[in-house]
């Protein structure tokens, strides 16, 4: 209706109803998003995150020291509401608080405090946030302050941020690819420099939000959650995962903790204080992508993408490059007199919680070629309780298989270093089993081919019940996405010495004599007396 022809009846009730509309942009965040994107599509989804983003907020103002991850499929508007609405809106109430924003470059940060700045600029938010006033001295779009001592800071990852507080540190996709997520390096960095350079720029009771796409299960998202359950000391993190496809069953929120709960069959009756998110295998967000469209997505990606990308699983339940249903079981230890034995050992030195693990992997060969893993010995240390451990399970099994038995090693600068200390407590300890030395390979799919391939072709087996089955199996299926692939390497290979040694030769039993050949012999007997 044309507001010149409105009674003033009319124009009084449009002028509360601006009023009720800017006093819930102020209050809310998804308010606020509603009121400064008009165009921005909100679903359940939306809803949810700027709920917790809202507690987020609040959390940082009583100086709580938040944690909050939220995991969340690309082109979902997750960035919209983290990296955008939620500075501006938080700036609005609280001028006075300094806020970074990381990414995995500095492009997208610098994107992000354009937006957030052409915001607090913007006539309409000078309406809600008066007092959030832009300094005329500082608008520069890599860092920008208000009159009140607050402002934004754009940063990638790597890059120096010295010298700049944050009430509120946002990360988000600090990871470009998943090439980039699969670099043990590129992982190795990234954990640094959160740990010296960015967490050391939060305020007291500053907040930490940690939004992005869950790559790899030993990224930095991953690595926190592992400290989460490993020291009760560390930060404890609210994680929140948002699967593109609800595969995992029907979800409720829980409306107390705000946990998000998962059923594969609906709740009948359903709690009173739970909430219905969504059904099961229904998409994330119908508007944006239809369950049929997400649908499509996941038959045109490999399985650990989708998985990573879409679902927020780094891996599979199913394995990737190793899949479960190539598994197969032993109950008892089955070496014999004719089984070849090998332990083949993939070498780290140091003991600290981030180094790799030594592993040793003990293998059988009968005659038929097919292999039973008899043991993983995984260990941390120096190279004198390296070779220790090395000669103990040499010994062990220099014994029980009957003598054949060779202990592998992957050439380069540790087995260098350990070879002497090696040789030398072999003579002291008169053990001298056969050591045969790899040729390295840098390319770690490349290397677990043999195994891949013995795997698939059912002719390699595990001892069950032992205390490193469970372990074992589990690196296995997150290979290559894991926190750590030592085992993968050793029992690579140890599958490898198989190839490049024959299985023992078996004589077949000779047969015995009937009463014919016993009456041949004599007979030529009787003839030549």
């Amino acid at each position: 209706m044309d507001n010149a022809v409105l009674t003033d009846e009319q124009r009084a009730e449009q002028v509360v109803k601006e009023l009720a509309r800017r006093q819930l942009a102020k209050r809310r965040l998804i308010h606020f998003t509603k009121h400064t994107h008009p165009d921005y599509q909100i679903g359940w989804v939306h809803n949810d995150i700027a709920m917790r983003l809202e507690r987020f907020s609040q959390d940082v103002a009583d100086k709580k020291s938040p944690r909050l991850m939220l995991l969340v499929p690309p082109r979902h508007g997750k960035s919209e509401l983290a990296s955008i609405r939620l500075p501006a809106w938080h700036l609005g109430r609280f001028p006075h608080h300094e806020i970074i924003n990381v990414g995995y470059n500095l492009d997208l940060p610098m994107e992000f405090s354009r937006k957030v700045r052409e915001l607090l600029r913007d006539p309409a938010y000078q309406v809600l946030f008066p007092d959030a006033q832009l300094d005329a001295t500082s608008q520069a779009t890599e860092a920008w302050r208000l009159t009140k001592g607050g402002g934004f800071k754009a940063a990638g990852v790597g890059g120096g941020i010295t010298g700049k507080g944050a009430h509120i540190l946002i990360i988000d996709d600090p990871l470009k690819n998943m090439e980039e997520a699969d670099s043990a390096d590129r992982r190795q960095l990234l954990d640094y420099w959160y740990q010296s350079t960015a967490y050391t720029r939060l305020a007291p009771g500053g907040g930490v939000l940690f939004i992005q796409t869950w790559w790899n299960y030993d990224d930095l998202a991953g690595r926190l959650q592992q400290r989460m359950a490993s020291t009760p000391n560390a930060d404890q993190w609210q994680v929140v995962r948002y699967p593109a496809l609800s595969d995992e069953g029907y979800e409720y929120r829980d409306e107390t903790t705000w946990e998000i709960i998962r059923t594969q069959e609906p709740l009948d009756p359903v709690p009173e204080n739970y909430t219905l998110l969504r059904e099961k295998d229904r998409a994330l967000h119908e508007d944006r992508y239809s369950t049929k469209t997400v649908m499509n997505f996941k038959e045109n990606m490999f399985p650990r993408v989708w998985s990573a990308l879409y679902q927020q699983r780094p891996v599979p339940d199913e394995g990737v490059y190793f899949k479960k249903e190539w598994f197969q079981f032993l109950p008892t230890n089955t070496i014999t007199h004719d089984h070849n034995v090998y332990t083949a050992w993939d070498f780290a030195i140091g003991t600290k919680q981030q180094n790799d693990y030594t592993v040793g992997a003990t293998v059988t060969q009968d005659p038929s070629g097919s292999v039973v893993v008899e043991d993983v010995h995984r260990m941390k240390g120096g190279t004198f309780d390296i070779v220790e451990s090395m000669l103990n399970v040499a010994d062990r099994y220099m014994r029980v298989g009957g003598g054949s038995y060779i202990l592998g090693v992957e050439d380069g600068q540790i087995w260098k270093a350990i070879e002497p200390v090696l040789r030398q407590r072999m003579n002291e300890r008169k053990l001298f089993p056969s050591i045969q030395v790899l040729k390295p390979l840098s390319d770690k799919a490349v290397r677990a081919r043999p195994l891949q391939a013995r795997l698939d072709q059912r002719k390699l087996w595990f001892l069950a019940g032992t205390s490193w089955l469970e372990d074992t199996l589990q690196e296995l299926l997150r290979f290559p996405g894991g926190a750590h692939d030592d085992v993968v390497d050793a029992l690579a290979w140890a599958v490898r010495l198989t190839l490049d040694n024959a299985p023992r030769r078996v004589d077949p039993p000779k047969a015995v004599k009937s009463w014919k050949d016993r009456f041949k012999n004599n007979q030529r007997t009787f003839m030549s007396a």
